[in-house]
């Protein structure tokens, strides 16, 4: 610390930066009245990850600093799992409302562990008028009915919004709630443990003008009507889909993001051949650089698997996949199921390998 005390505030400054809000605290604050001064009154930047921090650090941070410094908090990662049981509630207990973190750019809530603290959780966003990243992770409530409509409203109203990751584990897995407010900063929707229908995807473009990537899972038990519309703004695509009964629906969609550039794709229980492949993306898909597939399908045992698994990795040896392209695929059989990807994605050990 005596190397430090010779250094110019404009340095040290620099060195905080780069130290998660517990760390610097602990290393700094209490040595001196200079770092003391600079901590309170001149750092502008606090990140905060408290997802390993522990019970009485977590109290200090939150009894002794947050008061004098909550304004100052940049990034915000809390977590009621395990490791670190109530934290949320504990936070509101200390810090009863948003409104302090007035230029938190970056919210992570992990586990949220009850209804009564994901609505208090949305009723507060509206105070975060500069954030531009949010992670929300929603625990399973139980039996009880989950009304989502407030929580996504308030994610969509939220003026600076670029980034939001929405999770929720639930074992009824309900279908997406479409937010019916606007939002002309997100650019990046993740959403994983809710379904998506087909019909849905349009208006949530509605909602979201200048969306650039989405992840979704599409309901295999959809049986709407979908009537396709442009969708120019979508870059990045990442897209999984269950027990298709008709892939039309899927093909039509994708003729109408001619910016793609980088698509994900799984389907279980769903092929498309190579020749497919490339009509689709020769036709309507013409900015397409990155292509990352995973599909599989189980065949009856009167079947020849062998034979089926070869006419599959025969339709992606053509030159737009080996030459134009350099999109390799290897292809698996593990007992009555062929699996086929992409060489960049990651893949777990089968049986037999084809190719």
């Amino acid at each position: 610390m005596m190397n430090f005390e010779f250094l110019p505030n404009e340095i040290l400054l620099d060195i905080f930066e780069y130290l998660n809000g517990i760390d610097l605290l602990r290393a700094f604050y209490g040595h001196n009245s200079r770092f003391n001064l600079l901590l309170y009154n001149q750092f502008q930047s606090y990140q905060f990850d408290l997802l390993s921090c522990s019970k009485h650090q977590f109290d200090i941070i939150c009894k002794q600093h947050l008061p004098f410094i909550s304004n100052r908090v940049t990034t915000l990662t809390l977590s009621d799992n395990e490791d670190t049981p109530g934290q949320i509630n504990q936070l509101f207990s200390y810090i009863p409302s948003f409104h302090q973190f007035i230029h938190l750019r970056s919210l992570s809530i992990l586990h949220v562990p009850s209804y009564h603290t994901l609505v208090k959780i949305a009723d507060e966003l509206h105070y975060l008028s500069n954030l531009t990243r949010l992670k929300l992770n929603i625990c399973h409530f139980g039996n009880n009915q989950v009304n989502l409509q407030l929580v996504v409203n308030s994610i969509w109203s939220l003026p600076k919004l670029i980034n939001c990751h929405f999770t929720v584990w639930d074992n009824e897995q309900q279908t997406f709630t479409l937010p019916t407010k606007l939002s002309i900063s997100l650019k990046t929707v993740y959403i994983v443990g809710q379904k998506f229908k087909w019909n849905q995807i349009y208006p949530l473009f509605e909602c979201t003008s200048r969306l650039e990537y989405l992840r979704i899972f599409i309901t295999p038990f959809d049986n709407n009507h979908y009537q396709s519309s442009p969708i120019p703004t979508l870059i990045k695509l990442n897209i999984a889909c269950y027990r298709m009964s008709d892939t039309s629906k899927m093909i039509s969609f994708l003729k109408n993001v001619p910016n793609l550039r980088h698509l994900e794709i799984s389907m279980a229980f769903d092929l498309i051949n190579g020749y497919q492949w490339e009509q689709i993306i020769r036709s309507y898909l013409p900015k397409l650089k990155i292509f990352n597939l995973s599909m599989f399908d189980q065949f009856p045992d009167d079947q020849n698997i062998e034979e089926r698994a070869n006419e599959l990795i025969n339709s992606f040896q053509s030159s737009f996949w080996i030459n134009e392209y350099k999109w390799f695929v290897r292809c698996f059989i593990c007992d009555k199921i062929i699996r086929l990807e992409t060489s960049s994605v990651i893949f777990y050990h089968f049986e037999k390998k084809i190719s």
